[in-house]
């Protein structure tokens, strides 16, 4: 007995520890089993990777703005025959982007292009003929694909791009930036950049697959958007962390496929989703007040600035009264010209010549006063002098008329 009580009690202590570590577990399982269904139908429907991957939503062209400002977008679009692919308004599904973008099973060099994936057990495959059917886009024009560097052949010139777009002194060697595109190429560029070849950022820089569809797009020359669509899809599923765009198409696409939307969560596009003068006014941009042009807006603020100025300076000069300027002075120069030079010397050169002249009259006048006996020559006193050899007083003595009469300016300017 007593041993059996001890096994009993031993066993009922023991019993006693795995009951708490039973309530443990039980509870470990209960925490286990809430979250592993969750976990399961996540990764039924995509893998760990994509949970955290960003979703690049939709924009829609506002070709109204675009029309009433005579912007050439409208008609480089028509012209390709992509009006209905920038018009297009549709929600986006994170969880079924997601979906589409994990389970896609067609290499990127599969060929002719096209798409094979699942979506909530539904198969979705289609090529450039299908999707042509779906978005009503043209399925024509040149077909280009290389995301290293430019795109070669079909008679595709990168130098004639590159100065189409940039300018004639430009090359293709060098990198190219959307500051360097004027107004309405640079406009292209981020509507390309949302609807053709969707990025988050990086606006600034042209990528050499941008390039080459903004030149067709401004030398009308027919590109094939589908095939661009469809490898560029490729290119976002193999790489990590890409961010999923195309939500406007994939949702058009699902739904041509039949795909059950109900409980889905989605985001429908807002008012600032559109591309036209919110998104001018983000690029930096601003429409002047009296011309009507989009200009840059620190030009339009130092252009406004300038004329306000002009325009206050004109009323006060209409409301004043009509003044004389003064004269400026002339402020004396430490370092007058040669010219300034040499008239000064000829002065005092002048006045030179009048101080002898003068001494010579003053020596002339004392020399006959001293023989007329008047006064005291040379120390000694004469009683008489012959005056037979003195001139009359009107008439010229010794080179005395000479003197006078080149001393005429002299004497002004002792006056």
């Amino acid at each position: 007995m007593v041993k059996t009580k001890g096994l009993e009690q031993g066993q009922g202590s023991k019993s006693k520890k795995k009951s708490v570590g039973k309530k443990g577990k039980e509870k470990a399982a209960a925490t286990t089993s809430s979250t592993v269904p969750e976990v399961s139908a996540s990764n039924l429907r995509y893998r760990e990777a994509y949970f955290n991957r960003k979703i690049l939503v939709g924009k829609v062209l506002d070709f109204v703005f675009c029309s009433r400002e005579g912007f050439p977008i409208v008609e480089w679009i028509r012209f390709q025959g992509l009006e209905p692919l920038f018009s297009l308004h549709k929600a986006s599904y994170p969880d079924l982007m997601k979906e589409f973008y994990a389970k896609i099973t067609t290499s990127s060099s599969y060929s002719p292009a096209g798409i094979s994936t699942i979506v909530k057990g539904k198969t979705i495959e289609f090529d450039l003929g299908k999707l042509h059917t779906i978005l009503n886009i043209p399925n024509l024009g040149v077909k280009g694909w290389n995301q290293r560097t430019w795109v070669s052949g079909d008679g595709f010139d990168r130098l004639d791009c590159v100065r189409t777009l940039f300018g004639e002194n430009a090359e293709p060697l060098q990198r190219m930036y959307t500051r360097n595109l004027p107004l309405h190429y640079r406009f292209l560029h981020r509507a390309i950049c949302t609807h053709i070849l969707p990025k988050a950022g990086g606006f600034d820089e042209v990528t050499h697959m941008e390039a080459f569809t903004l030149y067709h797009f401004v030398t009308g020359r027919p590109i094939n958007v589908l095939f661009l669509i469809v490898k560029y899809m490729h290119s976002i599923h193999d790489r990590e962390n890409a961010r999923l765009g195309y939500s406007n198409i994939i949702t058009r696409i699902l739904e041509c496929f039949g795909v059950d939307f109900t409980g889905e969560v989605h985001n429908d596009l807002l008012s600032s989703d559109k591309l036209g003068k919110g998104t001018l006014a983000r690029m930096g941009f601003k429409k002047h007040k009296r011309t009507g042009a989009w200009i840059p807006r620190d030009e339009d603020s130092n252009r406004i600035e300038q004329e306000e100025g002009e325009a206050e300076a004109g009323e006060e000069a209409e409301n004043a009264p009509l003044q004389i300027e003064p004269l400026p002075q002339q402020i004396p120069d430490e370092h007058p010209p040669r010219h300034r030079m040499d008239e000064m010397f000829e002065v005092i050169k002048s006045m030179q010549q009048n101080i002898e002249c003068m001494r010579r009259r003053q020596k002339r006048f004392f020399k006959r006063t001293a023989d007329a006996g008047l006064v005291v020559y040379d120390g000694l006193i004469s009683s008489s002098s012959s005056h037979d050899d003195d001139p009359p007083d009107d008439a010229p003595t010794d080179d005395m008329e000479g003197d006078l009469g080149g001393d005429d300016a002299g004497t002004r300017m002792e006056d």
